[in-house]
């Protein structure tokens, strides 16, 4: 009673009202139900739910276990009844002290969001300056849990794993809840909802990720290479193998076409695709006056075996390989590129054979052959954007714990 006349005072409005009682309490309840009706006009009959125990813990109201279990199946059922604007407010002065502390205890485990515990002084025994009603969270302990949680998710770029741990705790913001669905989107390659997912909060975020979402939305073949070397990365530290060599043997393919085809390189304007053959030979054939096509013709496979170049064959990975070698000045990245392409094999062998990946030979060889290949098109500038972006997110969740 005392406490709703807090909320009262405070213009608080109650919506709903649970009331938990042994066998013994039960004509208690129902007394606390006729008052509440009498004193708050915002309630009906209905709005106030009288919530028996169980027989066991009405025999044993000092057992911690059946208290929590419970206390618990009265907070799933206002839970269910709760907007997101809505709080739960807690009355811990009640009962026996078994029964007083499964708020505290439930709330710190995470099982009632958006609330507060309430204690109610004894008038008889308060000192001056002490309040009569007074709230005893425990989510400053459970902020530095769920706090360590999302981290951890963060660092191991879990991007959606940690928005709906951030969503479940007090720490969630519109800019943490924005930057995490920025990097999951720019993860799996959907520029566009990367971007959509900022925009709301683009006044409160750096500009440098909109200005990166810019150029891949704009389909800018360097900054697509550049994100997908990022991503190899990430997913060979996370030994997420197989769908490492997926990634790699992409931005391979998309690496010797661009060098192939973009103007600044060698720009032979020759599309890949089944239905363009014809007309790649003709200007493979017509370049340089003829001799690239003879180059071609005596070119080599590392197996040995000589480079198929009819007008029927496709012009693929080991081709535009050779196109590349055709030309001095490519010398160095060539040698970059051949390196990698023995992963790329790899790469066919786990998606068409199911074979497993467990591990991947001699990855700093790897990873330096790569880095070289990809700066010889485009800066890596700043390093790994996800890295950054983990730093801001990690920052932000440690202000808000702070209360900062």
């Amino acid at each position: 009673m005392s406490l709703v006349k807090h909320f009262l005072q405070q213009r608080v409005v109650i919506k709903r009202v649970v009331l938990l009682h042994t066998t013994e309490t039960a004509t208690n309840a129902q007394d606390t139900q006729e008052w509440l009706l009498s004193e708050v006009a915002t309630l009906t009959a209905e709005a106030i739910a009288l919530f028996p125990v169980s027989a066991a813990f009405s025999a044993d109201p000092i057992n911690q276990l059946l208290a929590v279990h419970e206390a618990r199946q009265a907070l799933e059922k206002a839970k269910k009844e709760q907007s997101p604007q809505d709080r739960l407010e807690l009355n811990g002065s009640s009962g026996t002290p078994t029964m007083k502390s499964c708020w505290s205890i439930l709330q710190a485990m995470g099982f009632a969001p958006r609330s507060h515990v309430w204690q109610i002084r004894n008038p008889k025994k308060m000192q001056p300056g002490q309040a009569r009603v007074f709230a005893v969270d425990v989510n400053a302990l459970k902020n530095e849990v769920d706090n360590q949680l999302i981290q951890c998710q963060v660092r191991n770029y879990n991007y959606q794993g940690a928005l709906i741990s951030l969503q479940n705790s007090s720490l969630a913001s519109p800019v943490l809840e924005a930057l995490l669905n920025y990097g999951y989107y720019r993860q799996v390659r959907d520029f566009d909802r990367a971007f959509n997912a900022l925009y709301l909060v683009k006044d409160e975020v750096d500009s440098v990720w909109l200005k990166e979402i810019a150029t891949l939305r704009r389909k800018e073949m360097t900054a697509i290479l550049r994100d997908a070397y990022f991503q190899a990365q990430i997913l060979l530290k996370l030994k997420r193998y197989a769908e490492f060599l997926v990634v790699l043997s992409g931005l391979h393919e998309n690496l010797i076409r661009f060098l192939v085809t973009d103007r600044n390189h060698i720009g032979l304007q020759i599309l890949t695709k089944p239905g363009d053959r014809d007309q790649a030979w003709t200007i493979i054939r017509q370049f340089d006056q003829g001799q690239l096509y003879q180059f071609l013709q005596g070119y080599r496979l590392p197996s040995g075996m000589a480079l198929r170049v009819s007008s029927e064959d496709a012009i693929g990975r080991f081709t535009l390989i050779a196109i590349l070698d055709y030309f001095p000045d490519l010398r160095e990245v060539v040698l970059a590129i051949k390196e990698i392409n023995e992963y790329c094999d790899r790469r066919n062998e786990a998606v068409h054979q199911l074979a497993g990946v467990s591990a991947i030979e001699d990855q700093e060889k790897l990873l330096k052959n790569l880095r070289r290949a990809i700066q010889f098109v485009v800066s890596l500038g700043e390093g790994n954007p996800f890295d950054r972006l983990n730093k801001e997110v990690c920052g932000l969740l440690d202000r808000a714990v702070a209360g900062v």
